[in-house]
């Protein structure tokens, strides 16, 4: 299946490197007018301000900083469009594509996500869809990584189950506390595949976790009753692989993704809780379909993702 992004790409159409090299020239023309100064000096400062900023640790981070950022890059970028098109007035198509594919590739929750596995409302995956009464029910609980495999699973039980998933990036399991009410409503559920783990393991300050080992076990003790309420059947999947010995920045770590598995797993064996290994699915295939120095992964490897967990759901609903 082709992927979302290329889809996108092919709809939008890449700019050629004419396109590009017309730009450029113009951008730096535009740059040099008088108007650009001011914008440029705001802006320039809120991009220092929010780079020092990120060097910390989550915990420690000031979220006006970003905010203060945002701000200020909306503003010179809307500056700059409109020096630009002062300068010729024929380019607004090609402003326009470039946006267009920025969406495509900047909108960004988290590090590291794209819009193929963020939350934003530009992708498909978050759209909510429509049952057929003829099939069974499932629900995908998870991150970011559950985000990216979402369509290709739909697509691989088509015709065999309703695939719905939270409208969210599930994040860690405290947010799965505070969210699973809603997420699970009032509806029926034959299978719930879930997944909590990378974000309860990345450090939140020099020296500790969003969440312990011991609680991040403890909530999912108490996730898992909350589940089972709904007389699913319950499908855990293990916690994808962190390259570069889990510290992708000084500020971007993550304790052992594999004790914690095991951890993990050891509960669900004794919760009655089915496992889909995706930790053993994926480990294999990141150097290839891994994203450089990143937790996410290429379309190729989330398609790999979604054959596991489309496999695990089969499985699932002929045992129910």
């Amino acid at each position: 299946m082709k992927s979302l992004l290329f889809i996108l790409l092919a709809v939008v159409g890449a700019l050629t490197e004419a396109e590009k090299k017309h730009l450029t020239e113009v951008e730096l023309a535009a740059k040099r007018t008088p108007v650009m100064r001011e914008a440029a000096k705001i802006y320039s400062e809120a991009r220092a301000t929010y780079s020092e900023d990120r060097k910390k640790f989550a915990a420690d981070r000031d979220k006006n900083a970003g905010k203060a950022f945002r701000e200020a890059t909306a503003v010179y970028e809307a500056a700059l469009n409109k020096a630009i098109l002062g300068i010729n007035p024929a380019l607004e198509p090609l402003l326009a594509k470039k946006a267009e594919l920025k969406k495509l590739g900047l909108d960004q929750a988290n590090e590291g996500e794209s819009v193929a596995d963020s939350d934003s409302k530009k992708n498909d995956a978050m759209k909510p869809m429509k049952d057929d009464p003829k099939l069974p029910r499932v629900l995908l609980i998870g991150d970011s990584i559950s985000i990216g495999y979402t369509l290709a699973v739909r697509e691989k039980l088509n015709g065999k189950a309703n695939v719905h998933r939270i409208p969210q990036n599930g994040g860690a399991t405290e947010v799965g506390l505070d969210k699973m009410k809603s997420w699970l409503g009032d509806g029926k559920w034959d299978v719930i595949h879930f997944n909590f783990g990378l974000h309860d393991a990345k450090y939140n300050s020099e020296t500790t976790q969003r969440a312990s080992r011991e609680q991040y076990i403890e909530n999912l003790k108490n996730l898992i009753t909350q589940m089972k309420a709904t007389g699913a059947k319950l499908v855990f999947a293990t916690t994808t692989p962190v390259p570069m010995g889990g510290v992708l920045s000084p500020t971007r770590k993550f304790d052992s993704v594999e004790e914690r598995n095991k951890l993990a797993v050891e509960l669900m064996l004794s919760s009655d809780v089915a496992i889909d290994d995706l930790y053993s699915t994926a480990k294999p295939i990141m150097e290839k379909h891994g994203r450089p120095n990143d937790v996410h992964f290429a379309p190729e490897g989330y398609q790999v993702l979604a054959a596991a967990v489309a496999a695990s759901i089969e499985s699932a609903l002929k045992n129910k």
